[in-house]
């Protein structure tokens, strides 16, 4: 996989060359040098008779957001915690649209002034921990609108850490959403969080090597290729392209009462395929290094895989490169399985808990879902509207977001239940041990039954 490290390589370089642009802005720049950066739009009061000055982003380092004083007369300062993925750290163009939503919202709202604070999109430190930590210990200092990630969306309403969002976003916005949309936003049948966008997997074929579709497992089998799909998985949990056969073949991970379970016949039946695939070298242990579709994607551009994992976003990117490829749902087991992609997304929540915020707040919630900001958005960052307005304005009649479309029609979210961590983590260890030829899939599947059983 020399190829792959050198996409690696690459990636580490573009980080490094972003991490000295950051530091050189820190060391420059009239703040303090402290441990982590947090990039902020500073408040200004409004005045009558002058234009307001437009803010633009410096670098401020806390550990904790600081709370802001409002003086008499002073506007409304709404808090605004995001992740780097949708900020304007973010590079050209995506870094571009969120400074200047914020600017044009800046200018529409005289009475209302955001603060930007860039966190972590996960773990120690992240958005979640942080609005945990606040809640205890300074309580003043919750944000009033968050962008988080839509699988951290259950836990955070178990943490009585949203507000709902029904009866409260305006209504225009709410009966637009696409279904996957509300789906993705839904926490216990009530809205709590809205995406900014969709983003998800599907397959690609190259048509010399496969005359028909790749529907099934067997047609994958059949033929003297490669499948290459990133089966590393995120966090330890298992991969989406696995937990996407899973669902198509009918596997659930909560039994009719609510309590966690695997089904081990559908989960031995998925690993029997990769058992197979290995045997026939159709696959290879050398996926487990990748964790995206995107650190794949040489291998089926040169031609050295006929049919991989693809994201909606490479896809887009490269499409017109491609005069043998079409794109294809994901294959599955049987006939009478429908495929299930899996669905990622950041939301934007509403988390003051203050009646005379919330409106300010819903206000910029409500700015970046406008239809034209949530269709450029989209646009910009190759993902896939949740209006259904924007989504007919990229659309048009291009036959694949009619794709989409079919897709978005049987796509689920990634579980996000309390015990799901667990199960995603013995599933993918599961996986690895077969695709690395260290337990067939009988085996693989009885342990991991038993240690889901412990």
């Amino acid at each position: 996989m020399a190829l792959l490290r050198h996409h690696y390589n690459k990636w580490l370089y573009i980080g490094f060359v972003l991490a000295a642009g950051i530091l050189l802005i820190v060391t420059s720049g009239c703040q303090p040098s402290t441990p982590a950066a947090e990039t902020v739009l500073q408040p200004t009061v409004k005045a009558t008779t002058t234009p307001r000055p437009s803010r633009t982003p410096i670098t401020r380092v806390d550990p904790t957001p600081t709370p802001t004083t409002i003086a008499e007369g002073d506007p409304i300062t709404l808090t605004f915690w995001t992740v780097e993925q949708v900020s304007p750290l973010q590079e050209d163009e995506l870094g571009d649209f969120f400074q200047t939503s914020l600017r044009l919202f800046d200018r529409a709202n005289a009475d209302i002034a955001v603060d930007l604070l860039v966190k972590k999109a996960g773990g120690k430190g992240g958005v979640l921990d942080f609005l945990r930590t606040a809640r205890e210990v300074a309580p003043s200092v919750l944000p009033d609108v968050v962008v988080m990630d839509a699988v951290d969306l259950e836990q955070a309403h178990a943490d009585n850490l949203l507000q709902p969002l029904d009866g409260r976003l305006d209504r225009s916005i709410v009966q637009d959403l696409l279904p996957a949309a509300r789906r993705i936003g839904t926490v216990d049948e009530k809205l709590f969080g809205v995406p900014l966008g969709i983003e998800m997997e599907h397959t690609v074929y190259n048509t010399r090597i496969f005359t028909a579709t790749p529907m099934l497992w067997t047609d994958i089998l059949s033929k003297n290729t490669t499948y290459v799909f990133p089966a590393k998985g995120v966090n330890g949990r298992v991969n989406d392209v696995t937990l996407s056969q899973y669902f198509s073949a009918g596997g659930e991970f909560l039994d009719d009462e609510g309590l966690p379970k695997i089904d081990d016949a559908v989960l031995k039946d998925v690993l029997d395929f990769y058992q197979k695939a290995l045997e026939n070298g159709i696959i290879d242990a050398s996926i487990l290094e990748a964790a995206t579709p995107e650190e794949l994607w040489p291998f089926y551009v040169d031609a050295t895989a006929g049919i991989a994992q693809t994201s909606v976003r490479q896809y887009l990117i490269d499409r017109e490169l491609f005069n043998n490829t079409v794109f294809t749902p994901l294959p599955v087991r049987s006939e009478t399985d429908i495929p299930v992609s899996v669905m990622h997304g950041w939301v934007l929540v509403l988390i003051t808990d203050d009646v005379n915020r919330q409106d300010a707040a819903l206000r910029l919630i409500e700015s970046f879902l406008s239809t034209p900001n949530n269709a450029n958005w989209n646009k910009i960052n190759k993902s896939i509207p949740t209006r259904d307005t924007a989504y007919q304005r990229l659309a048009g009649d291009d036959p694949y977001w009619v794709f989409l479309t079919d897709q978005l029609n049987t796509a689920r979210l990634e579980p996000r239940f309390s015990d799901y961590d667990r199960i995603g983590l013995i599933i993918q260890q599961a996986v690895e041990q077969v695709i690395r030829g260290e337990a067939t899939s009988e085996e693989a599947t009885a342990t991991a039954i038993d240690a889901f059983a412990q």
